[in-house]
């Protein structure tokens, strides 16, 4: 056998510890998770995304679910609800602030949830008559009033209207 030259035992030295030293870092700066590389570089390597794809197909239905317990009697029937319009006013008043209130009342066994009025002026709404409504007066009736708010004479008829229910 030729024995080997004094640069070939030199290079093969340096070989040895070049490739210790690769396979030392290697096993100390092993990157094993995401959260060590800079959110930076890792935005610049996930690019841009790309078109959503196309929606796949429905998968099939599931079982039925047990059925529920009955719920409680009652809750709203709109079959329920009326209007009662109460008595007409006249209002031929003279005399400033004169009041003349009109009610409705609801049938038995029926509560007022909501009201209004509804008015004829003789030659249009007159300038000095203001009507206000007092609303409930209790759970059955419904109150609107009319006053003359001014010196001349007006002539009014209203009456108040109740939404009833039960």
């Amino acid at each position: 056998m030729r024995r080997a030259s004094p640069a070939t035992i030199i290079a093969s030295v340096a070989l040895f510890f070049s490739l210790a030293g690769t396979g030392l870092a290697a096993s100390k700066y092993l990157i094993t998770s995401t959260k060590q590389i800079k959110p930076s570089v890792l935005k610049s390597l996930r690019g841009k995304q790309g078109p959503r794809g196309l929606q796949g197909l429905a998968g099939a239905p599931g079982a039925a679910g047990a059925a529920g317990a009955a719920g409680a009697a009652g809750g709203f029937n709109p079959a329920s609800v009326s209007l009662v319009s109460g008595s007409a006013v006249d209002d031929n008043a003279s005399a400033t602030n004169n009041v003349d209130a009109s009610t409705a009342s609801c049938p038995s066994g029926t509560v007022a949830l909501g009201g209004g009025y509804v008015w004829d002026a003789i030659g249009g709404i007159p300038a000095g008559a203001a009507v206000s409504t007092n609303g409930p007066q209790n759970t059955t009736t419904w109150a609107v009033a009319i006053k003359n708010t001014g010196t001349p004479a007006i002539t009014v008829e209203f009456h108040a209207i109740a939404i009833c229910g039960s």
